[in-house]
């Protein structure tokens, strides 16, 4: 390995004094081919770190280029391309334009030679189009010359089919990289390139592709690969041009199927054109299959157009359009057998709904004949649901919107809706009825099992099968009826036809759950409540047989409906603004005597008791049954009812593993679910507990039993089972205690709940820690729950003014990462995977429990001073020590890490500095560093941590050092010392701070001001110097009026940091930002946009 680098670094300075032969670049060839195709692992690596090492070199990318051009073979342009692709990306700022120049010479000139590979044609492309964004702006001889690549492009198209083919594939990239939002730093960079090639090319690339669609045969594709190639290509270039962000929202994939197209003006002309959507539809029908889907792909966006784009008579045309092709596509049905369109063609219609309202849709001509075939299309969908169920939710999205504006309909035309809708509901009951006994006989996925999907669509099924609801719920009523008697005399059935019969009965709950969730309050009536008592007591009815037969026989899928159920029914009838004298309370007391609501509350808790006992085992009913659970304890009326119930008070005394197994199951899986259970018992605990000391504790019994237990196992080192099973109790302690504490919000219960775990239980987890040090799940379950303890939200730690409680937290606490800080700097040899876990993720934590001691308001630290207690400043230290202990680029890029870290870092720097003073000067520099780079994080909560603690910095150097008689004279000189020896850190941050003010989106201004007076009074000369560089660099008429910004910008404020000028100062940068605005050029034109770049070249 050693002579491979040796023989590397001299291929390299050959290769850039070109003096490399044939032979020597052969031996680069050899480790490019190597790297990609080597089946022996040790040879890809051995590859790889050779080529690293040319990749980190200085002159990498003058490398890259040399052997792009000579393109030896396939893998080493591969190579090449990836390795610019990076290295664009990584220094993008420092790239010359020349160099840019330079590589997109060479990709154009390669691609012209048309390569065979097509994994080549992609990566060159990448890398071209990725040039011509970070270059979009720079310009050569007053020539926009990479937005020039464009026309450079087009001369491919004009030649043969194959050169054609690679010109639009270029073109298509070009545009997916304009408007990839991820490639920019700088989102005001991101806005003006993508709306500088919006106005000028966009348009011209969409005609182009509307013209090359016309101009290619649909015979000519159907008979020739080529063609059919370049055919999909023109397809998917037109696409890129309508999915476009035209207007900077940069949806999200989630809500792709209900934005509408945002289509500029400028380009009316093409939409109002009567051949443009029988154009597509004509090729959905007649193209290939792949390129039919295509096709329908863009009818999708082309339905999605925005409605302001066209007047009342174009819109009314359009839409006719639509419905006709629509109506077409339905009657011929060629390309809807494949799954692919299908798929499409179901987006299609679900789009309708989201663009045009029913009154539109009513009033075009052949509306009867249109909806009869959709309805029918739809039925059939449901009917063959084996055939593409992930396109079902589309269909009921349409029929669900659709049944949504029955109300406004304000046309006299019939819409017909209460012919399809209910035909549809009936036909989506019928088909997951018969789809039971499919899943089971032929092995298919049941639908059961993916509970996000099934409950979407019992959402969208809840506004329709509200229309006619009267005959809705008699045809469920009756298939229920039917299958509780079969129900009722299961005993004799086979195991296969027991489970088919539940799962039966299963659908026709979650329907019902449907059915009862569907109800609106300013559509209430009597009879349709009525109905939905019977529906409420018909499952009431089923949930008793169930349950009576738990003990022999359960079905999982059984208890998920019976849980979504009672959900949809406690969020429409139990509740804050449930209306009491509903017709569903007089249904329930009539047939099963529930005459208040505290009764349903008790069937709804006993169930839930129910469920946490008998199905302990199963992950996602207990996950389910909990969240329940919490739903019902969030509510300010129902958890006060609650409390009264005799089952809660059970569950209050003996929430122990004994009374609910899932207690004793201490999986990573069920975690979660623990801290849900506690966090719910804590807020029925607080109803009535006002101060009573003897009634808490005894809440406390079972927890307080098990950590006895722990107490006494860790204190003897003798285990009554294993030691396995001690760190699980301890994982599972820390889990429910933090439950507690997160629901105990009130000063009263939480004190309570400190003298329970202070002293004597609280150094429990200390000890845990200590030894399991490298357990990450022990550590993550400890950690959180101290993290949670020493947060003092609602002032719930603020305890009274005799009581020592908050110096006797912060003294334990401290110890606590001191001690378990060590050990975890003693952890070696940790493997790259278990990084984040083992260290990362806990040091995180740590770094939060010390910003929440710190920052928390009820800690005197002065009092440590005072008598001599080093607890502060040993906190303080370890901080530092697990600082330097993180991989050089973890702050980057671990995000949760870094987020802690600089939250830290503020309050540490806020109030005490004085800590620092004993500090290692190569540490301070470190943090410095970090701040400086941290102002510039796109998040704008780590910039503004980063802000305040600069300020905070710069705010004590300023302070301190006039108060010449204080004890930290000392002190505040070495730190003034260390400020003053790395100027150019503090230099780093002006020009950050200048260059996000004059080039990014300021969204913390008022943040960034703050400390950037400071900064400029320690460094006036060389803020004089970026100033008249600044300056020097836009165009001459212009510069007088920005040296005038930037007298404005110091005008009044004196050379101190009071608050009075601070807030003037303050005052001038926002003038001093809208000045700027105001002068700025467009950013379609080139000084300002090109010298962004080149101020950050300076600032380096």
């Amino acid at each position: 390995y050693n002579e491979y680098k040796s023989y590397l670094r001299s291929c390299s300075y050959k290769l850039m004094n070109g003096l490399m032969d044939d032979q020597q670049l052969q031996q680069l060839v050899v480790f490019c081919e190597q790297l990609y195709q080597a089946s022996n692992l040790n040879d890809r690596r051995q590859a790889e770190n050779v080529l690293n090492e040319l990749m980190n070199s200085p002159d990498a990318i003058d490398k890259c280029i040399h052997i792009l051009k000579r393109a030896p073979s396939s893998y080493t342009v591969l190579w090449c391309s990836s390795c610019l692709m990076r290295l664009l990306q990584r220094d993008r700022l420092f790239v010359l334009t020349e160099k840019k120049l330079e590589i997109r010479n060479t990709c154009l000139g390669y691609l012209a030679t048309q390569p065979s590979e097509p994994f080549l044609v992609q990566s060159l492309t990448r890398l071209l189009v990725k040039v011509i964004k970070l270059g979009w702006f720079e310009s050569v001889n007053d020539e926009h010359v990479f937005r020039k690549t464009i026309d450079d492009v087009q001369t491919f198209i004009k030649r043969d089919v194959p050169s054609c083919t690679v010109g639009i594939y270029i073109l298509s990239c070009l545009i997916d990289e304009i408007n990839e939002s991820s490639t920019v730093r700088s989102l005001v960079r991101q806005r003006k390139i993508v709306s500088s090639f919006r106005d000028e090319s966009l348009k011209s690339l969409f005609n182009l592709g509307l013209t090359s669609v016309k101009q290619l045969p649909v015979s000519t594709v159907n008979n020739d690969h080529g063609s059919a190639k370049l055919m999909e290509n023109i397809l998917q270039l037109l696409l890129c041009c309508l999915t476009f962000d035209f207007i900077g929202t940069a949806p999200e994939e989630s809500t792709d199927d209900t934005g509408t197209l945002q289509i500029p003006t400028a380009w009316r002309s093409a939409f109002v054109s009567e051949d443009l959507l029988p154009m597509f539809y004509d090729l959905a029908i007649s193209l290939p299959t792949n390129l039919s889907e295509k096709a329908l792909q863009i009818l999708v966006q082309l339905v999605s157009v925005r409605r302001s784009l066209f007047s009342t008579v174009e819109r009314k045309k359009y839409l006719q359009s639509i419905m006709d092709g629509i109506k077409k596509v339905l009657d011929n049905g060629s390309r809807l057998s494949e799954p692919g369109c299908y798929h499409q063609f179901c987006r299609l219609l679900a789009k309708l709904k989201c663009n045009y309202q029913l009154n539109e849709l009513v009033d075009i001509d052949g509306y009867e004949g249109i909806i009869n075939t959709v309805a029918k299309f739809t039925i059939s969908s449901l009917e063959n649901w084996h055939f593409s169920a992930n396109s079902i939710h589309y269909l009921l999205s349409l029929w669900q919107r659709l049944s949504t504006a029955v109300p406004y309909v304000k046309n006299e035309k019939e819409h017909y809706l209460s012919i399809y809708a209910p035909q549809i509901s009936k036909t989506y009951l019928k088909s997951r009825l018969e789809m039971v006994l499919g899943v089971l006989r032929d092995g298919l996925d049941d639908p059961l099992d993916d509970i996000g999907t099934l409950h979407q669509q019992l959402d969208l099924l809840s506004t329709m099968i509200r229309i006619e609801y009267a005959s809705n719920c008699n045809a469920v009523i009756s298939l229920l009826e039917e299958a509780v008697t079969a129900f009722q005399n299961a005993s004799n059935l086979s195991l296969q036809n027991l489970t088919i019969l539940e799962n039966r009965l299963t659908w026709l709950i979650l329907i019902i759950g449907s059915m009862i969730g569907g109800r609106v309050s300013f559509q209430v009536n009597d009879e349709n409540d009525t109905l939905d008592g019977r529906l409420i007591c018909s499952v009431l009815r089923v949930l008793q047989i169930s349950d009576n037969r738990l003990e022999q026989h359960g079905s999982k899928n059984l208890e998920i409906g019976f849980i979504y159920f009672f959900d949809q029914f406690r969020r429409i009838y139990i509740g804050e603004q449930v209306n009491r004298p509903s017709q569903v309370y007089k249904v329930l007391a009539e047939t099963l005597g529930l005459t208040e609501e505290s009764l349903l509350l008790s069937i709804l808790v006993n169930k839930i008791i129910t469920n946490l006992k008998y199905w302990s085992k199963n992950v996602d009913i207990v996950d389910e049954t909990m969240q329940l659970f919490n739903n019902l304890s969030i509510g300010y009326t129902c958890v006060r009812k609650m409390s009264k119930l005799d089952a809660i008070k059970l569950m209050l005394a003996n929430h122990n593993a004994d009374h609910f197994p899932f207690l004793g199951n201490y999986s990573s899986e069920c975690l979660k679910t623990r801290r849900t259970f506690y966090q719910a018992l804590g807020r029925i605990l607080l109803v009535d507990l006002g101060e009573d000391e003897d009634k808490f504790l005894e809440f406390m019994k079972p927890l307080t039993e098990v950590t006895d237990q722990i107490l006494q196992q860790l204190a003897s080192n003798q285990f009554a089972y294993s030691e396995e099973q001690v760190q699980l109790q301890t994982i599972g302690l820390a889990c429910d205690l933090r439950g507690l504490a997160l629901s105990f919000t009130n000063k009263s219960c939480f004190s309570m709940f400190f003298d329970w775990l202070y002293p004597k239980y609280l150094p429990i987890f200390g000890a845990a820690l200590n030894r399991w040090t490298s357990s990450e799940h022990v550590s993550s379950a400890v950690l959180k729950f101290i993290a949670e303890v020493v947060v003092n939200k609602s002032q719930r730690l603020m305890f009274e003014v005799s009581s020592p409680n908050g110096i006797l937290l912060f003294r334990e606490v401290s110890k606590l990462l001191c001690e378990y800080g060590e050990r975890l700097l003693a952890l070696r040899d940790i493997p790259e995977d278990r990084m984040y876990s083992t260290k990362l993720k806990p040091v995180s934590i740590c770094f939060g429990i010390l910003r929440s001691a710190l920052a928390g308001g009820y800690v005197n630290f002065g009092v440590f001073k005072l008598y001599g207690d080093e607890c502060h400043l040993n906190a303080i230290n370890m901080f530092i020590k697990l600082l330097g202990s993180l991989p050089d680029r973890a702050l980057i890029e671990y995000p949760k890490l870094s987020s802690s870290y600089y939250a830290l870092m503020d309050v540490v720097t806020q109030d005490h500095m004085t800590m620092l003073g004993n500090v290692d000067p190569n540490v301070i520099v470190y943090m410095l560093s970090t701040l400086s780079e941290g102002i510039a994080s796109v998040d704008v909560t780590i910039s503004t941590a980063c802000c305040s603690s600069l300020d905070n910095i710069i705010s004590f150097l300023f302070r301190k050092t006039r108060q010449k008689d204080s004890g930290e004279a000392m002190i505040v000189e070495k730190l003034r010392d260390i400020v003053e020896s790395q100027n150019n850190v503090f230099q780093q941050t002006i020009a950050s701070i200048v260059h996000i003010i004059l080039f990014e989106e300021c969204k913390n201004q008022w943040s960034m001001s703050r400390p950037m007076l400071g900064l400029v009074l320690l460094n006036q000369e060389y803020f004089k110097e970026l100033q008249q560089n600044v300056i020097s660099m836009q165009p001459p008429d212009k510069q007088p009026l920005l040296a005038k910004c930037f007298d404005n910008l110091m005008e009044g404020v004196e050379g101190n940091l009071l608050g009075k000028n601070r807030d003037r100062f303050t005052q001038n940068m926002a003038l001093f930002r809208r000045d700027l605005n105001n002068l700025i050029q467009p950013p379609n034109q080139k000084p300002l946009s090109q010298s962004s770049d080149q101020v950050m070249m300076f600032y380096s």
